[in-house]
């Protein structure tokens, strides 16, 4: 089973961040190596990963889609001082 606590969620979020982009610029191959690096993976663990691709396919923007939709836009608390 997988971790569930705030870092793991936010390294999820940063990948989906980034899948996002690349999707939304015509790249449709996720190099997982590269992204592991990306992510400050040392590049010896990453190696090992260097032959794994990822698809992005029409499924991918249905998912992000449903993900947008489902989501509630965050909102700032009232009071906070922003700098």
């Amino acid at each position: 089973m997988l971790p569930k606590d705030s870092t793991y969620d936010h390294i999820k979020n940063i990948m989906l961040d980034v899948m996002i982009v690349l999707y939304q610029n015509g790249i449709r191959e996720i190099h997982m190596g590269a992204m592991m690096r990306l992510l400050g993976v040392d590049d010896s663990v990453a190696a090992d990963h260097d032959h794994e691709i990822m698809e992005l396919d029409e499924n991918f923007a249905t998912m992000v889609a449903e993900l947008n939709k489902n989501n509630k836009p965050a909102t700032i608390p009232a009071g906070t001082t922003i700098h």
